[in-house]
């Protein structure tokens, strides 16, 4: 499937703000562009790496791409923005834990767990059980019954394996997922 790629204008409606803006953060090399026919283009890769990067709201530009779009294909774009940034930092573990108001978001990268604080705030209503979903739906597509919840993703063009883990949370049942080495 090819990558997704947008038009300053597209980028700037995603991230509520100006294509000027977009503009002068791609002149900077903020925010990774090329030139495709003539146009000025945005890949999805390099705009998740942006938005992870920046801290920007993702509930604000995943609310905004809804609309046009299957909600099916923002929750997987989200999954695989969660496993990236995760690979991205490190980790070696991700937890994502249900609360009252949402979904929490926490990596452990060499055996300190940080939660990721505006996950929770900033992602829409009713998308944190839709997420947790689909990587339970990943897992089970992948491997005979018995077996260790596991699945298997490109990210950034590399493969990656994820081992899945379930967690009984006060709020509802959570998720662990922990990288798998090479080996494993």
């Amino acid at each position: 499937m090819a990558e997704r790629l947008y038009s300053v204008d597209q980028a700037a409606a995603l991230l509520g703000t100006s294509p000027r803006e977009i503009r002068r953060w791609i002149d900077v090399g903020h925010l990774p562009a090329e030139q495709l026919a003539g146009d000025v283009r945005v890949s999805e890769r390099g705009l998740v790496r942006f938005i992870t990067a920046r801290g920007i709201d993702l509930g604000k530009v995943l609310s905004a791409a809804l609309p046009r779009e299957p909600e099916a294909d923002a929750v997987a774009r989200l999954a695989e923005a969660v496993l990236a940034d995760a690979v991205r930092r490190g980790a070696d573990a991700i937890l994502l834990e249900p609360v009252a108001n949402g979904l929490t978001l926490k990596l452990r990268v060499g055996g300190r767990v940080r939660e990721k604080p505006r996950f929770a705030s900033h992602l829409p209503a009713g998308l944190g059980p839709r997420l947790l979903a689909r990587f339970r739906a990943m897992a089970q597509s992948d491997g005979p019954a018995g077996r260790p919840a596991r699945f298997s993703v490109r990210l950034n063009g590399n493969p990656h394996t994820f081992r899945l883990e379930g967690s009984d949370e006060p709020h509802g049942p959570g998720l662990a997922i922990y990288p798998v080495a090479d080996g494993d």
